[in-house]
């Protein structure tokens, strides 16, 4: 077996550095459009695939607006519409001070790689400025790849020239993990802080 020398972090964005609920967007609107049924809202949204569209750049953020406009008679506003949609983030205070420490030890590297849209991710670099301490990011809709595609994760250690067995993405989706462990990096799923911990130093160990 391998010695593992980890030097390299890839961080997920959501539900990793910040928490994210989709249901603030659809009680926003729903507060605003009365008469809307959220649950055909989500049903719609999921069944032409809107979200992953969004997040791998084949749909853009004013034609996202104009489809549920049209196909639910919407009356709120673009700008109304963006602010909800934005508006369902909050920060891992843990997972904060993690970051903020471990890019001062000069033996890590940080990246990020996440499966988002520029609407949130301008919201993000907004709103939680912490974020920009990570330099290089690979980004979903920048790139035309989505997690759990191996091509993203190829994509990211060959722009990056990584060495994979330094290399560990910590990331909340069981999936993104498999294939990312599959393809020769190192893996952490991301559910309490204090097993991500214990995982990590197991791992970073020299």
């Amino acid at each position: 077996m391998k010695k593992v020398c980890v030097k390299n972090i890839i961080f997920d964005l959501g539900n990793t550095l910040i928490y994210y609920d989709y249901e603030y967007f659809y009680e926003g609107v729903s507060r605003l459009e009365k008469k809307l049924n959220t649950g055909k809202l989500k049903s719609f949204i999921k069944e032409k695939n809107l979200g992953n569209k969004l997040c791998k750049g084949t749909l853009q953020p004013k034609d996202f607006f104009r489809i549920l406009k049209r196909k639910f008679d919407l009356k709120i506003g673009y700008d109304d519409f963006i602010y909800l949609y934005s508006d369902i983030f909050w920060v891992n205070t843990r997972m904060k001070n993690f970051l903020e420490k471990i890019v001062n030890i000069k033996r890590f590297k940080v990246f990020l790689l996440s499966n988002t849209d520029p609407v949130h991710m301008n919201f993000v670099n907004k709103n939680f400025p912490f974020i920009k301490i990570i330099k290089n990011k690979v980004l979903s809709y920048k790139v035309g790849l989505l997690k759990p595609q191996k091509k993203i994760f190829e994509y990211i250690v060959k722009k990056y020239n990584l060495n994979k067995n330094e290399t560990v993405l910590i990331d909340d989706l069981p999936v993104n993990i498999k294939v990312a462990v599959k393809y020769g990096l190192h893996g952490i799923k991301y559910t309490t802080h204090k097993k991500f911990l214990s995982e990590f130093t197991r791992i970073a160990r020299k």
